[in-house]
């Protein structure tokens, strides 16, 4: 970075010298480095005496003292929107003044140096520019003194005792999120999400954690892969398996797909079981359950999509199903408009176990974010593409650049023949550039930060049935 850091000096106590005003600017600049201040910033320093300060003091604060420093900061609450930021400017924080005289007697007062009391006074103030305040919050105070602390520590100006004091603390509070770990009683269950394709696994998965983490679409077999959504509430977590739709393979890739759905029923606590309402058990279906019974798991038949015009076939669906297995209980929901899907989680509490959570209360998926773009591209292909061009279409992330601002992405899309690979880039690229669109838009939501995304487009004539080509493209059969 490019600071710029202006000094004057409107004092006679001291002489200011130029490795004082050098010292001054380090500390400038090593404060905004720790605070990951990522833009040019523009900051004036004046040095002071008391009696200036005071006038400062009582006209600006209306506070009859003088102090050891003051921030008139520039930006609201130190926020600046980044549209605002232009390459080469610098962007304005604000001004500080320091009192030489008060920091002198305080650097006394407290036995070190001066050389520490007027750093430690300038990323005190430097801390006021970006916004803390520790006059309002006690938060803001502590975590002000530690920085301050910090950036004077890798300055070779830690006060005496500083980092046995630091080690202490560290220790102390490892010691009291052990004592808390141990007190708190965790809860945790394995669901597994069950039923023909499109019935609304993934939308349902989607609704209870609040984020898209399973792709959503009108076409069957949408899942290829067991995809998990973690949603953690107070002390509880629960853990959901998306599995894909339960049919009859086709190809190699459907045969994986059955696989994991298959191996899903391991280790789960409980099975939410989903049809449709007014759809009647079929083959699939009497398979499925078969599997449930034989593996003794608890299990709920959840009916959706009440909200299409099917509530007078509702009672018949019930009726069918119900038959066909001792299920814990029957809840009809709108995965969509979120209908009836508390109750689900409602029936889902007396399967949680004591037991250690196995993922962070902050997280929601357990998938790698190479394969969560993967999966957003796909979903616009299924999307955009009204045939069957979709199922024959795989993504693959080629290469991923993570920056501070930017997120670039370069992804490969592959389909089965040349004729597929005219359609999914369409006329004049129009296709792919809305595949592109819509991806990254979605993709920016959940990475809340800017994102380019280069898409191509390359033929591998059946890659479904090639058990070289699934594995190439992430379909690995396990051992």
């Amino acid at each position: 970075m490019k600071n710029k850091i202006y000094t004057k000096n409107e004092q006679k106590i001291m002489t200011i010298t130029p490795a004082m005003r050098a010292l001054i600017k380090r500390a400038i600049n090593n404060a905004l480095e720790y605070e990951e201040v990522e833009f040019d910033c523009e900051i004036s320093v004046t040095f002071t005496d008391n009696n200036h300060i005071h006038v400062l003091n009582r006209d600006y604060r209306g506070k009859d003292a003088p102090t050891d420093v003051l921030s008139f900061p520039l930006l609201e609450n130190g926020e600046i929107d980044e549209d605002d930021i232009v390459e080469g400017e610098a962007v304005a924080l604000g001004d500080i003044v320091l009192s030489v005289e008060k920091a002198l007697s305080q650097s006394q007062e407290f036995g070190h140096s001066f050389e520490r009391e007027i750093c430690f006074l300038t990323v005190h103030s430097v801390l006021h520019l970006l916004g803390y305040d520790h006059e309002v919050s006690e938060d803001d105070e502590e975590y002000m003194n530690e920085t301050c602390e910090e950036v004077l520590s890798e300055m070779g100006l830690a006060r005496e005792g500083y980092e046995e004091e630091k080690q202490r603390k560290k220790e102390e509070k490892l010691n009291a999120l052990l004592e808390k770990s141990q007190n708190e009683v965790k809860k945790t269950a394995f669901i597994a999400l069950i039923g023909r394709p499109n019935v609304g696994k993934s939308t349902l998965m989607n609704t209870i954690i609040g984020e898209k983490v399973a792709i959503v679409s009108n076409k069957p077999q949408t899942t290829r892969n067991r995809i998990t959504g973690i949603y953690t509430e107070g002390d509880s977590q629960y853990v959901f398996m998306d599995t894909p739709g339960m049919h009859k393979p086709k190809t190699k890739l459907g045969e994986y797909m059955m696989k994991s759905a298959d191996e899903t029923l391991s280790g789960t606590d409980v099975i939410v079981y989903m049809t449709e309402a007014g759809q009647l058990p079929e083959k699939a279906d009497l398979q499925i359950i078969e599997k449930i019974k034989n593996a003794k798991i608890p299990a709920l038949l959840v009916i959706n999509k009440i909200d299409a015009g099917k509530r007078d076939k509702l009672l018949v669906t019930i009726d069918k199903f119900s038959k066909l297995h001792d299920f814990v209980s029957v809840i009809p929901i709108s995965a969509l408009f979120n209908d009836g899907v508390n109750i689900v989680m409602d029936e889902l509490k007396p399967f949680l176990k004591e037991e250690r959570w196995y993922f962070p209360d902050d997280l929601i998926t357990d998938m790698p974010e190479r394969e969560i773009c993967s999966e957003i591209i796909r979903e616009k292909i299924l999307r955009t593409i009204d045939d069957e061009i979709p199922h024959g279409t795989a993504v693959v992330i080629e290469d991923f650049k993570e920056g501070s601002k930017l997120i670039e992405i370069r992804a490969e899309i592959f389909c089965e023949k040349n004729a597929h690979k005219k359609i999914i880039i369409g006329k004049n690229g129009e296709t792919l550039k809305k595949i592109a669109t819509f991806a990254r838009e979605d993709m920016e939501a959940f990475f809340g930060q800017k994102v380019y995304l280069n898409l191509w487009v390359k033929v591998k004539e059946n890659w479904r049935d090639s058990e070289l080509h699934l594995n190439r493209l992430g379909f690995k059969k396990e051992n």
